[in-house]
């Protein structure tokens, strides 16, 4: 203990050790306090999402589960809600329509809410529970169709029930069109009495579940049997499911980042020890000490630094997310979930494998001094280029243990690789040409250029390591900035929020001119029809066709077909061309990238289609993503016009509606009756609050990424103290004052900064259009600001941080420094 003790006041009174010590519980607090917030907000995400989709997970199949599977299910003793779906006809009195009946038990829904109202478009309120026994929810379009009033009976299958309230929305109603039947929804224990469920009918079961994540997952690992299939609500609500999986990406982006930058704090605060440790091998070697000695006594000592600051930093790091954490529920509806302890404890993992490979190497040099070292100091670069590879390597392993996303952490590597090399390149130069200034301008000026060229190689390893850590801090600007506005505005307030369907062709032009007329004279309608595939390159195809369980039902189903000349801007074309918009009768067909990987499909592949009762043999002509996202009328299959356009098809539409507006759906209902207005607000409501959760989020992880960024800075102008102390002692010596001296050291780092800053801010913008166009799919405007903010901030930050740090060195005595070398 007292030995202990003893190294550890040692380590005090030595600033390099300080330096890395502190690094290395900067990184793993930053790590602990984003691993522990990322899970809790994570989890909170994936809640949320479970609200609009009703439930944790879903299990639908066309019959009653097998035994042996509810068996298994009622071991995870989850939450549970009953479903069942089928289409039925209503009667009232002579009127009939089509219904999607819904039959539901007390427990839906087990995430979010139901909403009614009394009338239509009348006030809305949240309902815990479906309705009762004897009762009748039914949406706006089965209360027109049927012309309803609350207490109206309706007839279905042999039962009566009557019209209690309007249902508004439905948290697992999806947002797509393959449902176009109105709702009617029915308490489960109604099922029985209607006699429509019998074997043979077309019916869906849905059991759906909430509870733990590690019970969910459990329920993910269960093996079901065919026809049965599992969803959650990343794959049950396409808007849901993109909307986290760029969360989770904007996440990944600022742990890696935090990560790589507290590694290469470390290893420059390790480099500058590593030479003090020269001076002590050199002494214990030529009192005796062999190489293995000195090698285990530095490895111990890391070993020690590691556990005992990663310990420290694993608190701060709990403690840190707490504070944020509580920051954030005040933002947020819901509270997060609580912390998972052992979510944080791979951090201590994290500390060994920063210190020993980032330090390590800097540490281990030492054991391979000569006792002459003792009385003549020697340049020995081989420690730098091991510790450069073995810094390489653990970069490597950070990426593979944090990246979320292989492909994203691939940019962040390779933009980083780029951008050193051609921060070295250009530092390079750069030094060169200063050689050619030292003797122009003033004292103070010659001598800050001076320093640069005299240490030329030094020098440009210190600006690609100031450049490398602005390049981080201003990529975290332009994700923070740049990225996340992109992705806000794909969303926008006035993005459409009314969907309106089951509009019939003779009340296509009435339908424009009505909107004319109230201020929407740009108001867009797509035709839609109903096609089955029947051939697909030349050969019949059905479900059994495939082996893959998503395709076979995928395929057992009518697809949605329409027909346009142009394709809006949440289009974007994958592959092919768009056709011409005078192509009129081309048996073209456009297809979206997800058909694409159901059916494997490539440009110039065939297609024949049932529509109505003609066959269509379609070419595919080019391959679209769609952003299904921006809450507009998509379509997986589109052709030219004039191919189909015979077929009985139904229009649709969409528009933003402003509250102060609704009455609006009054009159059109009442001029089109037929018509069906679908609310989305509702949804759109979900996909903003997890947008806006993910951006606070973001930028709290970020604050711990720029406290890494900073640590690189210091790390690597703290890294020449040793020398500047000589230098100063001997400029002091010389009669330099102590002024010549600051302005010198303010050249010397403004010029460093001035590079580095200009090299990454151009390099931070490469990187970020690679990353809106690669991997979070955004748009992205170049900023030449950012150019000169990136060399004028490097230039202005990097002296201010060389001056903070290296003041006291300006009034180092020349005699201390005369007497520590004689």
């Amino acid at each position: 203990m007292t030995s202990i003790q003893a190294l550890l006041r040692r380590w005090l009174r030595t600033p390099e050790l300080l330096i890395l010590a502190a690094s290395v519980v900067i990184a793993v607090a930053a790590s602990s306090a984003v691993g522990l917030f990322s899970d809790r907000v994570s989890r909170a995400l994936e809640d949320q999402s479970g609200e609009a989709f009703g439930a944790d997970a879903a299990i639908r199949s066309r019959d009653p589960l097998p035994e042996k599977l509810e068996q298994a299910i009622g071991k995870l003793e989850l939450r549970r809600a009953h479903l069942v779906q089928f289409p039925s006809v209503a009667f009232v009195g002579d009127n009939s329509s089509l219904a999607a009946v819904k039959a539901v038990d007390a427990n839906y829904p087990l995430r979010g809410a139901l909403r009614s109202a009394g009338e239509p478009f009348g006030e809305e309120r949240a309902e815990p529970r479906g309705p009762g026994l004897g009762e009748a929810w039914v949406d706006l379009r089965l209360w027109q169709d049927l012309q309803l009033s609350i207490g109206t009976p309706i007839q279905i299958g042999k039962s009566s029930v009557k019209v209690s309230r309007i249902l508004a929305y439905e948290p697992d109603r999806g947002g797509g069109f393959s449902d176009l039947a109105p709702r009617l929804m029915i308490s489960v224990d109604q099922l029985a009495e209607t006699g429509l469920v019998t074997a043979g009918s077309r019916v869906q079961y849905t059991e759906m579940f909430a509870g733990a994540p590690d019970r969910i997952e459990a329920l993910r690992e269960l093996e079901l049997p065919e026809g049965v299939r599992l969803q959650t609500p990343q794959d049950g609500r396409r808007e849901i499911g993109n909307s986290l999986a760029r969360a989770r990406q904007f996440l990944d982006i600022a742990v890696l980042s935090a990560m790589l930058l507290a590694g290469a704090a470390i290893g420059a605060s390790a480099h500058q020890h590593g030479q003090r440790l020269r001076d002590e091998a050199a002494i214990l070697k030529a009192l005796g000490a062999t190489s293995r000695q000195v090698a285990r006594r530095a490895l111990s000592r890391l070993l020690l630094l590691a556990l005992g600051a990663g310990t420290v930093g694993l608190l701060i790091g709990f403690a840190a997310q707490g504070v944020v954490a509580a920051a954030a529920t005040g933002m947020m509806r819901n509270p997060l979930p609580d912390p998972r302890p052992l979510a944080a404890l791979w951090s201590l993992g994290l500390a060994l494998l920063l210190v020993f490979g980032f330090a390590a190497p800097s540490f281990l040099a030492a054991r391979s001094t000569p006792p002459i070292r003792v009385l003549q100091r020697a340049d020995d670069r081989t420690g730098s280029r091991i510790a450069g590879i073995v810094a390489a390597l653990a970069s490597a392993a950070l990426v593979a243990w944090h990246a979320g996303d292989i492909k994203l952490a691939g940019y962040v590597i390779v933009g980083a690789a780029v951008a050193a090399l051609v921060l070295g390149t250009m530092a390079f130069v750069l030094v060169r040409l200063l050689a050619g200034l030292r003797s122009r301008g003033g004292t103070a000026l010659r001598f800050g250029l001076a320093n640069i060229a005299r240490r030329r190689m030094a020098s440009v390893a210190q600006a690609v390591a100031l450049g490398l850590s602005l390049l981080a801090l201003l990529l975290v600007g332009i994700v923070r900035g740049d990225l996340l506005s992109a992705w806000e505005k794909r969303l926008p307030d006035d993005a459409p929020n009314q969907f309106l369907i089951n509009i019939q062709t003779p009340q296509v032009e009435p339908m424009k001119a009505f909107f004319a007329q109230h201020g929407y004279p740009d108001l867009r309608l797509w035709p839609m029809t109903r096609a089955r595939m029947t051939e697909l390159r030349g050969e019949p195809v059905t479900a059994d066709s495939f082996d893959d369980e998503e395709t076979r039902r995928w395929i057992n189903r009518e697809f949605n077909i329409s027909w346009t000349d142009r394709f809006g801007d949440d289009n974007q074309l994958v592959e092919g061309q768009w056709w011409d918009p005078s192509t009129r009768n081309e048996p073209w067909l456009s297809v979206d990238d997800y058909a694409v990987e159901r059916l494997k499909l490539k440009i110039g592949d065939t297609l024949k289609l049932q529509i109505a009762d003609r066959e269509v043999e379609l070419k595919i002509y080019n391959v679209r993503k769609v952003s299904w996202d921006s809450f507009r009328p998509n379509f997986f299959l589109v052709v030219p016009p004039g191919l189909i356009d015979g077929s009985e098809a139904q229009w649709l539409t969409s528009f933003h509606l402003p509250p102060e507006k609704r009455p609006l759906l009054r009159e059109l209902i009442t001029q089109f009756p037929n018509v069906t207005a679908l609310d989305l607000d509702a949804a759109m409501a979900q996909v903003r609050s997890i947008l806006d959760r993910v951006v606070r989020a973001v930028e709290f992880i970020f604050l711990f990424t720029l406290a890494a960024g900073l640590a690189v800075l210091l790390a690597a102008i703290e890294g020449t103290r040793a020398e500047r102390v000589r230098e100063t002692a001997l400029l002091r010596t010389l009669g330099a004052s102590d002024r010549t001296l600051s302005l010198g050291l303010l050249a010397e780092y403004g010029a460093l900064g001035l590079i580095a800053g200009l090299v990454a801010a151009a390099s931070a913008q490469a990187i970020g259009w690679a990353l809106a166009r690669f991997v979070f799919e955004l748009p992205y405007v170049f900023s030449l600001p950012l150019w000169a903010a990136g060399a004028l901030g490097g230039a202005g930050l990097v002296s201010l941080l060389g001056w903070l740090s290296l003041r006291r060195t300006m009034r180092t005595s020349p005699t201390r420094v005369l007497a520590a070398t004689t």
